[in-house]
């Protein structure tokens, strides 16, 4: 299985194969690639596939990627995740024609009893793409996801996060602006976005229960300021970053060592060739998750 996490112009990988003892790496690694030509997108993804498939010498792999939340749009309706009559009048509230057009729209239920559902418009020309590129390859896609909800995965399948009654999934950003998910009883509660200033935690965004990001924010803001007498706002936290900000990870790690886990497969997975592994520098890997779904580790 390869998995493939895209992060702005850097494009991620991993691939593993099944064993006795659980999955097994065989390649990881990472290649740069900037779209200069958005009309020849297509063509760029190519490129990126061929590279990445051209390192790990399979000729008819599976695949899974994640897409960088940067192309995607998310907002939050309140509708019944049953009644798609009434999804559908939401977004023809919402969308133009020109949204209906190019955007592809999927719906997840988030924060119990809320009536939310986080919605995330996909551009077609991302599905359209694939569908053309894997057909070239000789390839198959497996599954695919975004960042975080991806690394979210990748936390159930190789920490087993989800026998936990909460946990948060930090994502540790550029100019420490930070995304967040908060799972409590294997359910989405909250998404939403940080900027930690000197100062203070400045919400950027927010999805789902807005009193279970408040909780959060002041337990960031008690580790900021040395508060030892911090209350965790989840059974474990979960933290990582694709910009190699490694101090940020280190200092968040030392503040509260008993509850922050970094979220790297390396770190669980066994390797076909033993080799010694940089696991803050390798920390981008965290969005392959959606290649693990369902598989014990």
């Amino acid at each position: 299985m390869l998995a493939i996490a895209q992060s702005g112009n850097k494009y991620h990988y991993l691939n593993w194969i099944p064993s006795e003892s659980g999955p097994m790496v065989t390649h990881y690694g990472k290649i740069n690639k900037e779209i200069d030509d958005h009309e020849k997108y297509k063509k760029h993804h190519y490129e990126v596939l061929t590279e990445i498939i051209s390192t790990i010498h399979n000729e008819e792999p599976i695949c899974t990627y994640s897409l960088d939340s940067h192309n995607l749009i998310f907002s939050a309706i309140y509708a019944d995740e049953n009644n798609s009559d009434l999804i559908l009048w939401y977004q023809g509230q919402v969308k133009d024609n020109i949204m209906v057009e190019t955007m592809d729209y999927y719906h997840y239920p988030m924060h119990n009893s809320s009536g939310q559902l986080l919605s995330i418009a996909v551009p077609k020309i991302i599905r359209q793409s694939f569908q053309e590129n894997m057909r070239i390859l000789n390839a198959r896609l497996n599954g695919i996801s975004t960042g975080i909800f991806s690394a979210e995965n990748g936390a159930r399948s190789w920490f087993h996060a989800d026998k936990l009654n909460s946990y948060l999934v930090w994502k540790i950003g550029k100019k420490k602006k930070d995304e967040i998910l908060f799972i409590n009883n294997n359910k989405l509660e909250s998404y939403f976005s940080i900027i930690r200033s000197s100062k203070k935690v400045n919400i950027n965004w927010q999805f789902g229960n807005r009193q279970a990001v408040d909780m959060i924010c002041q337990y960031i803001e008690q580790l900021r300021n040395n508060n030892h007498q911090h209350q965790t706002p989840a059974s474990k936290i979960f933290i990582y970053t694709c910009n190699g900000n490694i101090q940020d990870i280190k200092d968040i790690q030392k503040k509260d060592m008993e509850n922050v886990i970094l979220l790297n497969p390396l770190s669980v997975l066994k390797m076909v060739e033993e080799e010694k592994i940089n696991i803050f520098a390798t920390l981008a890997l965290a969005e392959t998750g959606n290649a693990f779904g369902k598989i014990d580790v």
